[in-house]
């Protein structure tokens, strides 16, 4: 049952960062990712439109269009959850992962009970009924965080009028084991029989699987706008009216069954937002800062959680000379987690304030970038990035982000000229 692994890439394929259930601040980007996540000063027209729309109107003077898709997944999964769960589905040498040998040791010694092979019998059981406990057992209290993502954009930027077309997929799911009871008592009543001679053991017990559930729950939020930008007295003003559509994510499996492929949606809602930047070109320093969904909403699930959108603010500077960029963001709002639920040590949990620097050296046809991302909150660890760009009409750009968590990762192609 080796599906895992399988299934993560499946799902980035198929659609198209390291904070419990916590989207990320711009849309996917390779070239944000690689230098730490910034962009707000120092971004290209390439993620200007949910980066900082005033980008669309103080583009450098090569950029005149820009066609873009990125896909991008990410995996925080600190305490080797993925890992934990393969080991549980896995198959031995008879074909049987742990709860199959288990039911096939209850039968072998239900069939031995009072006879010469009842000892053999019962040794064995104890080491498969052993060895679900901790196939279990590592399973439980480990955090897993998936990411999708998928973007897309046309530009066309200009002082008096910039314009970028967008449409960006953002989301992200926690995971969480439930071990139930009922599990563990017939692990515990095989024990006990073992010890002291007993048949209480019915045929097959896990025949109808685990009771023990995977859950991941979580959100998507989806982006389609039309940004503008233009420039007055000296500075690049954009805004970026959008529709924002968030989907619920909601999923509870089998745990002997279960896959980390990205679930389905649940409830959505719809709604009307903008973001509104600035930007300004100093010579040597450029400035710039942004407010992303000015206007805030709130939804609440079935389950009484809250997918909460708020404003986020952030300030960016970047010192820009010949073929070598250094750029810092930092926010200026605290992110709240996108699942809200009303606890606040979860709800303080989920929460980030990032500050982000990077560096790009442009060597012509090839960019190389490195950065790093600091939560303030302390809620996460650092993450360090890297990515490489190659630069002709055509245009590719890979990114990748990790920590001793997780790693996310981008890939963009496009054309630009």
């Amino acid at each position: 049952m080796k599906k895992i692994q399988n299934t993560l890439i499946g799902a980035a394929i198929a659609l198209a960062s390291f904070q419990a259930a916590a989207l990320p601040f711009g849309g996917v980007d390779a070239r944000s990712l690689a230098m730490g996540g910034t962009g707000v000063a120092a971004g290209s027209i390439a993620n200007a439109s949910t980066f900082n729309p005033a980008l669309l109107a103080a583009s450098r003077e090569d950029e005149d269009f820009n066609f873009s898709l990125a896909l991008g997944v990410l995996v925080r999964d600190e305490d080797n959850m993925i890992d934990a769960l393969d080991a549980l589905q896995a198959t031995n040498t008879n074909g049987n992962d742990f709860i199959q040998q288990f039911d096939a040791d209850v039968n072998t010694y239900i069939a031995a009970f009072g006879t010469a092979g009842e000892p053999a019998a019962a040794s064995q059981l104890q080491i498969s009924a052993d060895a679900l406990t901790v196939g279990l057992n590592n399973l439980n209290n480990r955090p897993l965080e998936l990411g999708v993502n998928f973007g897309l954009n046309v530009t066309i930027p200009g002082e008096t009028l910039g314009m970028s077309v967008f449409a960006n997929s953002r989301g992200v799911a926690a995971g969480t084991v439930f071990i139930d009871a009922a599990d563990t008592g017939i692990i515990t009543q095989a024990t006990d029989d073992i010890l002291n001679g007993t048949n209480t053991l019915t045929t097959d017990p896990f025949a109808g699987g685990l009771a023990s559930t995977l859950s991941l729950t979580g959100a998507a939020v989806t982006e389609v706008g039309i940004a503008f930008g233009t420039k007055l007295f000296g500075i690049a003003l954009g805004v970026t009216p959008k529709v924002v559509q968030v989907d619920s994510i909601s999923t509870i499996q089998a745990l002997d069954t279960a896959s980390t492929s990205f679930p389905s949606t649940g409830e959505s809602f719809s709604d009307a937002n903008f973001d509104v930047g600035m930007a300004m070109d100093l010579g040597l320093f450029k400035i710039g800062a942004v407010g992303k969904n000015m206007i805030e909403q709130e939804y609440t699930l079935i389950t009484g959680e809250k997918i909460i959108i708020e404003p986020q603010l952030r300030a960016g500077v970047a010192l820009d000379y010949d073929w070598i960029t250094i750029t810092m963001d930092q926010d200026l709002t605290v992110n709240k987690g996108v699942i809200t639920t009303g606890v606040a040590l979860v709800d303080e949990s989920r929460e980030s304030q990032y500050t982000s620097v990077g560096v790009e050296f442009d060597l012509s046809l090839v960019q190389i970038r490195a950065g790093m991302r600091s939560d303030n909150t302390g809620n996460t660890e650092d993450v360090l990035t890297a990515g490489i760009g190659i630069h002709a009409l055509a245009t590719v750009d890979i990114a990748v982000a990790g920590n001793d968590q997780g790693v996310e990762a981008v890939i963009q192609v496009g054309l630009r000229w």
